[in-house]
């Protein structure tokens, strides 16, 4: 979907997914959902937390705005739902920042989990009082303009990621990892298959010995001993 010379292009509405099919989500880790989905997923380490609170996971509402400008933005809120993790793709523009305190406030009162920016944040002494996690490609003092275009509820790139509405978007401080919807089951399975595996490594290296798995692999790989 390409922009309108001016205006605002927006879906009002798009499936989510049902809350108990990802809620196993809510208190993973973003490294273990990331191992569970094959490695895949995993947002650029330049899109970092900007506040003290971190830790979310939801539906993504996903916003493209024009470099410089979050009339986008704004205009998404009136579609946010509670619980959305509202995701802003910017092109990875850093000559201004998208979202600030008033930004913030005005997404935390809908009732938004989080907000992912891919451009950078200002009124960072402000935010951690908000109480909403915010993550963003950097801090810069210079504000958006606010005359559009975007797009509302289509997809965005964040990197080399592409985040549909209703990915689920799984936060924390080492960073973000999405969940297409069509694979939240797959990732639910993976979780939970890493997380038995890092049980079992946990009770293996209080042993002081190496796990299984990891003599496996450098078994397959070989080493060639020349001492």
């Amino acid at each position: 979907m390409a922009f309108s010379d001016k205006r605002i292009t927006a879906r009002r509405d798009w499936p989510r997914p049902a809350e108990a099919a990802w809620a196993e989500l809510k208190s993973a880790s973003s490294s273990v959902v990331c191992d569970g989905q094959g490695r895949r997923g995993a947002l650029p380490a330049a899109i970092r937390p900007v506040t003290a609170a971190t830790a979310f996971a939801g539906p993504a509402l996903t916003v493209q705005c024009r470099p410089r400008d979050n009339a986008a933005a704004l205009a998404a809120l009136q579609w946010a739902r509670a619980g959305d993790v509202m995701v802003l793709g910017n092109d990875g523009h850093d000559g201004a920042a998208l979202i600030g305190a008033n930004f913030v406030a005005l997404a935390r009162a809908r009732g938004v989990a989080a907000i992912v920016c891919d451009g950078p944040a200002r009124d960072i002494d402000d935010l951690d009082s908000l109480g909403l996690p915010v993550f963003s490609r950097g801090v810069m003092p210079g504000g958006p303009f606010k005359t559009g275009p975007g797009l509302i509820g289509f997809p965005v790139a964040i990197g080399p990621v592409v985040v549909a509405s209703g990915d689920i978007v799984v936060g924390d401080r080492d960073g973000i990892v999405v969940v297409r919807q069509d694979e939240i089951a797959v990732a639910v399975a993976g979780h939970r298959a890493v997380r038995a595996r890092e049980a079992a490594m946990v009770a293996t290296i209080g042993q002081g010995d190496l796990p299984d798995w990891l003599r496996e692999t450098i078994s397959a790989i070989g080493v060639d001993v020349v001492d």
